[in-house]
Parts: C-alpha cells; structure tokens; sequence
C-alpha cells in the first residue's frame, strides 16, 4: 500500500513538472515570435530607408544630362565675336526624366560671368534672328516634344540657346549645366584661332 502511495506521489510529481516546463516552453517561443516580429518590422524599415537613401545619393551623384555638341552662331562672318552659344543635350542612359525650366546654365569667359535661367517666353524663338534677354535661355525639341511643361524625357534631343556670351577667338570658357537634382555638367570649350567665313562655329 505504501509503495502504491508513492508510486502515485512520484507520477504527481513528474505531471507537475511536465506542465511547468511546458508553460516555461511556450512563453520561451511566445517571446521569441514576439523578438522576431520586431526584428522583421525594423529590418523592413530600415531596408527602405537604406533603398530611399541609396536613390537619392545615386541621384545627386549621377549625372543626368549629356552634352553632345556646342555651336557658336555669329551675326555675319565679319563678326569677330559669338553671339549665341547652342547646346545639344540628351539624357544619359537610365536617367530619369528632367524639367529643364529648373535648369541654371553658368557661363565665364575669364573675363564675363553670366547666370542664365529658363524663360518660356523664348522657348518658341527662332535663334538668332530673335533675341532674347541675356539672363535667360530657351529650349527646342529637335527630337521629342517637350510640350508646355519643357520636361525632356528618355530619347528625346533638345537644342538650348543663350545669348550675350561674346566671347572672341582664342577665349577659354567654362560653360556649366546646373539641373535641379543631380550633379552640375560641364561644357567647357575653347574657340579657335579663326572663325573664318563660317557663321556657325563647332566649339566641342
């Protein structure tokens, strides 16, 4: 009898501590899934971030726009300096779309500096027959169609004219392309020592 007794206190015992583990089981996984959830959730957030962040970097780093060619146009060809500058510009592979009304073309001869900004007035203009202000530039689809919103889109060829840069024969210039997001391009060029008879003078 006494041993039936303790054979049944002992299998008491075992059952207590069974389920005491078990609890201490479950409450072990239940905090562990509680753990990953956050872990998973902060992962999450910060891989966006780091997505978000990367982009924009790419962006400010990556240059959008490629120059192509510059062209200086004179009145006649007695004219011993250039009056218009033209630029032909895409954009690179890959890039984004750019509004070119945001755009800033800084230019320096050594000599003169000059900022010029977007104007929509002159965007239709007929260079160099009509000219514009020398504060501002104007832009043309040769390729494409910017439409009212003057933004330049993947496979597009714009032509860009400015005006009042003057610069004569054997003159250094520094010409920069500023867009809005992304880094400044530059398009220095150096006439030549002649511009000859020629009315339309290949600077780069």
């Amino acid at each position: 009898m006494k041993a039936n007794q303790a054979y049944q206190q002992k299998q008491d015992d075992r059952a207590e501590v069974g389920v005491g583990t078990l609890i201490v089981f479950i409450a072990m996984v239940l905090v562990a899934a509680v753990a990953a959830a956050v872990l998973i959730n902060t992962t999450g957030t910060l891989q966006q971030r780091a997505q978000s962040t990367g982009q924009e970097a790419t962006q400010e780093v990556a240059s959008n726009l490629k120059v192509l060619n510059v062209y200086g146009i004179r009145g006649n060809n007695t004219d011993t300096k250039l009056w218009d500058c033209q630029v032909n510009l895409e954009l690179s592979a890959g890039a984004l779309p750019m509004d070119l009304s945001k755009l800033i073309i800084r230019y320096s001869d050594g000599a003169n500096t000059r900022t010029y900004t977007f104007d929509s007035t002159f965007a239709a203009s007929s260079f160099p027959n009509a000219q514009g202000p020398s504060s501002n530039f104007n832009a043309t689809w040769v390729r494409g169609n910017g439409g009212s919103t003057f933004v330049m889109q993947p496979g597009d060829l714009v032509q860009m004219h400015y005006n009042n840069c003057n610069p004569g024969t054997r003159t250094s210039v520094s010409l920069q392309l500023i867009p809005e997001s992304g880094s400044p391009v530059a398009a220095d060029f150096k006439t030549p020592a002649t511009f000859g008879t020629d009315t339309t003078i290949t600077l780069r």
